[in-house]
Parts: C-alpha cells; structure tokens; sequence
C-alpha cells in the first residue's frame, strides 16, 4: 500500500479508536452523493475520513517523494430523542478537533504535526440538503505534509 492511502488507513482508525462506539466511523472517497448522504444518515453519527486534495507533490535529489495532503472529515449527525442534531454535530467537532490538533498520527512518514490554526471546521449545513434529510453536516480539514 502507498503512503498516501496508508496515512488515510491510519487517520481514520486513530479516530475509530478515539471516539465512543456511538460513532460509526470509515474512510471516504470524497464527496457525497445526495443517494449516498442518505445511506450515511441511517446511523446516528457518522465520521467519514478522506483525501481532499494534494496541493503540492515533490521528488528530492535522491527521489524521495513528499506531498503536501489536505485531509477532511466529515461529521454527520441526525435527532433523536433527546439530542438534537445540531448539538450532537458542535460535540463532536469539538472532540475531533481536539484529536486531530497537533497529530502526527505515530508515523514517521508525516513530518508536520497538525497545528490548529492549520484547521478549518466548515457547517456545509444546507436548507435544501440537510432539512430534507433531517441531519446536520460538517467538515473538519487540515493540511498535512507526508513522505516516503
């Protein structure tokens, strides 16, 4: 397996193993379709984990490759009873964000720890998307340099 799909392997099983059972937690392979946003939102909350974007791939003298790699994960939440979607999904930003700051993931292939102000949380909440479904959607991404 590559690096790149490596670091998404451990990404996303640091945050399996960081988060409650409640949270139904996978790799992604970006953006969702409205068929399968409707699929995710079966379970209460969801985490899904994916490469966004690789800005920027270099090759050294030696021909080592690095690349700089933008992460995303996705939060997904739906009401309950006694839980408010919206409620749950700030709950659960602020969990993740605290996991992810400063993370190097205990791999040496990444040489960059998150550093918070490397964050951005984004509500993707939409009237039309998220009412009709009944849940709440955010996106935490991060960039993040990793070689080989």
């Amino acid at each position: 397996m590559g690096v790149l799909l490596d670091s998404l392997d451990i990404i996303t099983e640091n945050l399996r193993e960081n988060l409650s059972d409640d949270v139904d937690v996978s790799d992604h392979p970006g953006r969702f379709t409205d068929e399968e946003l409707g699929k995710t939102i079966r379970k209460r909350k969801s985490v899904r984990v994916a490469i966004e974007d690789i800005p920027s791939l270099m090759v050294d003298g030696s021909g080592r490759k690095s690349a700089e790699v933008k992460y995303i994960v996705f939060v997904i939440c739906s009401d309950t009873k006694g839980a408010d979607r919206h409620k749950e999904a700030v709950n659960l930003i602020e969990e993740l964000t605290g996991i992810i700051t400063y993370q190097r993931w205990s791999k040496p292939e990444v040489f960059r720890a998150v550093e918070p102000g490397n964050i951005t949380v984004e509500n993707l909440y939409s009237g039309e998307i998220s009412n009709g479904k009944g849940i709440a959607w955010w996106s935490i991404s991060w960039q993040q340099a990793i070689r080989n």
